[in-house]
């Protein structure tokens, strides 16, 4: 038998089985018909809700949540970025406003700074200057002349290295160079000289009124044979460079 001898057969029973269901349909009161259409409708729309209507819109409901949920994060990120910005750019024109007038500050200093050092004694001329005064003073002769060093007054205090005085085992050449950032150096002399007190007076009273100062240490005084008196002074100045005082 072949195929389509079969689907024939399979067809005129169904339309065979549907003439009677209908002829037996047709046979019942009008009543228990729209009973039957109504259950049958019924049932339809049950099968329809379990398989397809609830579970398109469970779908349908928990994509709209999911889009609600992703638009709200969106916006929360969107707002988050903003304020970020906003708070960036705030703290960026602080930051400039910061560094301008640090720039002022150490600007103005440094102008008030350079004009302190123009009224002092220059490192390099110093000793030449000290050399220079002493005929001035009659009989003050001098027993020794030594440097103090440099030190960085602005450095921390662990790193401010004092260079010491000439004649020790190092050498200005074997520090270590100067950190960055500002700098402030004192450079010193340590001066002992002889001669009568008088002598010695006029001498410091010159150094006193001298057109470009000194800042002074210490003095130390210590008497020998009359009318002879041993005088030790320090002096320094100050020097935004780093130039070592050569003795």
């Amino acid at each position: 038998m072949t195929p389509m001898l079969v689907i024939d057969d399979a067809v005129a029973k169904v339309r065979t089985r549907v003439t009677r269901l209908t002829r037996r349909f047709d046979a019942r009161p009008q009543r228990e018909r729209l009973a039957m259409l109504v259950a049958i409708a019924a049932l339809t729309f049950w099968a329809a809700d379990r398989l397809w209507i609830t579970p398109s819109f469970e779908r349908w409901r928990a994509a709209t949540t999911q889009r609600t949920t992703a638009r709200n994060d969106l916006d929360t990120l969107r707002a988050e970025v903003a304020k970020l910005q906003t708070l960036g750019a705030e703290q960026d024109r602080q930051l400039r406003g910061d560094i301008a007038q640090a720039r002022q500050r150490v600007d103005t200093e440094s102008a008030a700074l350079r004009q302190y050092e123009s009224t002092l004694v220059g490192s390099d001329r110093m000793v030449e200057l000290l050399e220079q005064m002493l005929p001035r003073s009659g009989n003050v002769k001098v027993r020794e002349l030594r440097s103090l060093g440099r030190t960085d007054l602005l450095a921390e205090p662990a790193a401010a290295a004092v260079t010491p005085a000439t004649g020790s085992a190092s050498t200005p050449s074997s520090l270590p160079p100067a950190a960055a950032g500002p700098a402030l150096y004192r450079h010193g002399v340590e001066l002992t000289l002889e001669g009568s007190w008088s002598d010695l007076v006029a001498y410091l009273e010159a150094l006193e009124h001298m057109p470009r100062r000194v800042l002074w240490g210490g003095i130390g005084l210590k008497a020998e044979q009359y009318p002879r008196v041993v005088l030790t002074v320090r002096l320094y100045t100050l020097s935004l460079d780093r130039g070592w005082l050569e003795i």
